[in-house]
């Protein structure tokens, strides 16, 4: 038995954080039916058996009240049963077929609508590559075509090497104190981007006034990340990273010994930065992260480095506030800061550097770095030539794609379908609201108020981005390759930053590329955003029944609107101010509900390993947020609320290796995708009064530990 699993969507997991929102995506055909639960339940067996079956033709549907077939089921032994395990019993033929390629960590609906997405961005390359023609410069198919040339010529990338890149390592590798080892840090940050130690920053709205853009000072990288540093299930992976920086400090040149001791010694600064780190869950937090100083201030936090040098060289002088995002690490990193540690100070940024280029770089560092991401997660065969290449090529100019994507792949009727039920659940989640006991008139006032001025993007920009064109493509014929226009897209990333500095910001602005399949919440505008190419089967399908569309999308819309209301968002107004606009009593009763979730979550394990219930609160507490709305919409209609629980579980089946649900269990702050199902309809009064479930079943919470702020 063989399924192809298409693809490895990382990310959902390692990008776009506005609000911790990754959500997860699937796909319909018109073939597929919906049929009732008994019939899902008696093609099991006969659906296991076949062969040669494709994830996007699986689906057997939801259908009507289960209740009616509970003695049927009873009769087969072993076999899963909706009272004990919803997520099993509805996903069981779809999970039996699905053998994850050697090549994959990880699937569900998300990577394969990513697979047909980039599939058909694929088709666009290899016509550009084969047709023989010369385009425009600056246009997208000039880029493109130029640009997947850079991307395969290894013969070109292989001589290049590190070329571009080597001035500025040189002056990292050639500091002789902590003043020139932060110098020539500042230099790369401010030309570039790069950040390792210190010296790193971003330009974002200002959470206290988001009208307004301010300056963040970084964290510095931590590599693998605190959570694989510290963990105690994650040493062995530790331990493999380890023999990652060594063999990239040894193709750097350095002989093993060398490398061995650098890497020991880069070993001990990232158990140390790490110890001083907020975790994860911390980093959501405003009250952690948004610490403002002044210029002096500032330079009495890093009292090692020369701040007002450093500032200047980093174009960001001048500036009334500067917000520093974790402040114990920056205590700890100006610690560290001392001429004893200059070595492996200038041994860990220049391991970053090459881990960042990696796989822009020659053939050896790209299979290094491609070898430890497998490790990482679990995937025993790398992706051929061929697809990384292709892959690559989308990364680089993700603006061009996508105003290729939205000329063939985007539907008028279904964005104002979309639209309708949006008005219809932000209208719900009103209600909902309203109804809340231990909230004051005055804050539910200020709640709605939220909703009313909540900012909906769907599809694409009217306006695309500057940096689309201000990112402009050299080819090799010109004397470019495939680093040199990395170093040019990350020079034009910071060019159009700094360029936002000291002006209103521009709430029409699109960060998100109309080709991404995902949906989020951006608490700083008060937006939901859901790209185009999400806007399709099995999400939304216009075939579909209501039931099973509010399922589907309508459950993506309203987990993204509980946003606003999570542990995070929950702190932000109306207008994207950081502003705690709650009663000092309404936020002891929702720390007190949220500890419950917490708690609730904490008792789901996957692999043998508990969730964390405090990493996973944000989207916990939108994920039952989202079922309280749809199901408040459809009401007591049985039939329809089968078929949106139906749709939502099938929307979250996925598989794994047990590598990468260590990486999720770990990192995501979602929770594994059969625990967002089941901990959620476990919670929902509705799913107990379609189903018959008893005390002994599964499935079953008694109604007074049954969890959620929005109820």
């Amino acid at each position: 038995m063989k399924k192809r699993a298409l693809a490895l969507l990382m990310a959902a997991v390692l990008a776009l954080q506005l609000a911790g929102c990754g959500k997860r995506n699937e796909t319909t055909t018109g073939e597929e039916t919906q049929s009732s639960i008994k019939d899902l339940f008696n093609s099991a067996k006969e659906n296991r058996a076949a062969e040669n079956v494709t994830a996007a033709a699986a689906q057997d549907g939801i259908g009507q009240d289960a209740q009616e077939y509970e003695e049927d089921e009873d009769e087969e032994d072993g076999e899963v049963r909706y009272q004990d395990d919803y997520y099993e019993f509805v996903n069981q033929n779809l999970l039996s077929r699905i053998e994850l390629a050697a090549t994959d960590a990880h699937w569900d609906w998300f990577g394969e609508l990513n697979a047909v997405v980039s599939s058909e961005m694929e088709d666009i390359i290899d016509e550009l590559a084969s047709d023989g023609k010369t385009y425009e410069k600056g246009s997208s198919e000039q880029k493109i075509k130029d640009m997947y040339e850079c991307v395969t010529d290894m013969d070109n990338r292989n001589e290049t090497g590190l070329g571009p890149l080597k001035p500025h390592m040189d002056s990292i590798r050639n500091a002789s104190s902590i003043s020139e080892y932060v110098d020539a840090l500042a230099h790369l940050s401010g030309e570039f981007g790069f950040s390792s130690i210190v010296g790193g920053y971003n330009i974002m709205q200002d959470k206290a006034d988001s009208s307004e853009y301010a300056v963040y000072m970084l964290y510095a990288d931590t590599l693998i990340g605190k959570e694989y540093v510290e963990g105690e299930n994650t040493q062995e992976y530790m331990e493999l990273y380890l023999d990652y920086i060594s063999d990239m400090l040894m193709e750097f040149g350095m002989t093993a010994d060398e490398a061995a001791q650098s890497t020991d010694s880069i070993e001990g600064l990232l158990r140390e930065i790490c110890a001083s780190t907020l975790t994860t869950e911390q980093l959501y937090d405003p009250s952690l992260t948004y610490n403002v100083y002044t210029q002096q201030e500032l330079q009495a936090l890093y009292s090692n480095v020369d701040v007002p040098g450093m500032l200047e060289t980093l174009r960001v002088d001048g500036q009334d506030k500067y917000i520093v995002m974790d402040v114990e690490q920056a205590k700890k990193i100006n610690s560290l800061l001392v001429e004893e540690n200059l070595q492996a100070l200038k041994d860990y940024s220049t391991f970053v550097m090459l881990n960042d280029t990696a796989k822009y770089a020659n053939a050896t560092y790209a299979k290094l770095s491609d070898d430890m991401k497998n490790a990482l997660y679990g995937i025993t065969e790398s992706w051929g030539d061929e697809k990384t290449w292709k892959n690559l090529t989308q990364d680089m100019l993700p603006w061009d794609f996508g105003m290729l994507y939205v000329k063939e792949h985007f539907s008028a009727a279904d964005k104002e379908a979309v639209e309708e039920m949006i008005h219809q659940i932000l209208k719900e989640y009103e209600v909902i609201i309203n109804r809340q006991d231990w909230m004051s008139d005055e804050t539910k006032k200020k709640a709605v108020r939220k909703l009313e001025t909540m900012q909906v993007k769907i599809g694409y920009p009217d306006r695309w981005p500057a940096a689309r064109d201000m990112m402009q493509v050299t080819p090799i014929s010109e004397g470019g390759s495939l680093l040199s226009n990395l170093l040019v897209s990350m020079q034009v990333a910071i060019d159009d930053s700094l360029s936002k500095l000291g002006t209103k910001v521009d709430r029409s602005e699109w960060d998100v590329t109309p080709q991404t399949i995902n949906a989020m919440y951006d608490p700083l505008n008060n937006e939901i955003i859901f790209p185009a190419a999400i806007l399709q089967a099995p999400f939304y399908d216009s075939d579909n029944s209501d039931g099973a569309n509010l399922g589907g999308i309508g459950f993506v819309i309203a987990h993204e609107v509980s946003h606003a209301f999570d542990s995070s968002g929950a702190l932000y107004d109306e207008y994207g101010n950081y502003n705690v606009w709650w009663t000092e009593e309404e936020l002891a009763a929702y720390k007190k509900m949220s500890q419950s979730i917490v708690d609730y979550y904490s008792n789901y394990e996957m692999i043998g390993i508990k969730v964390n219930g405090d990493l996973t609160l944000m989207e916990n507490i939108a994920d039952l947020g989202a079922m309280t709305c749809i199901t408040s919409i459809i009401g007591d209609d049985a039939k329809a609320l089968d078929e949106a629980f139906g749709q939502m579980t099938y929307n979250w089946a996925s598989e794994d290796t047990a590598s990468f649900m260590m990486y999720l269990l770990n990192t995501d702050t979602h929770s594994p995708n059969k625990v967002r199902v089941n901990a959620v309809l476990s919670s929902c009064d509705a799913f107990y009064e379609i189903y018959d479930i008893k005390e002994t079943d599964g499935m079953y919470v008694a109604p007074e530990k049954r969890v959620g702020i929005w109820k």
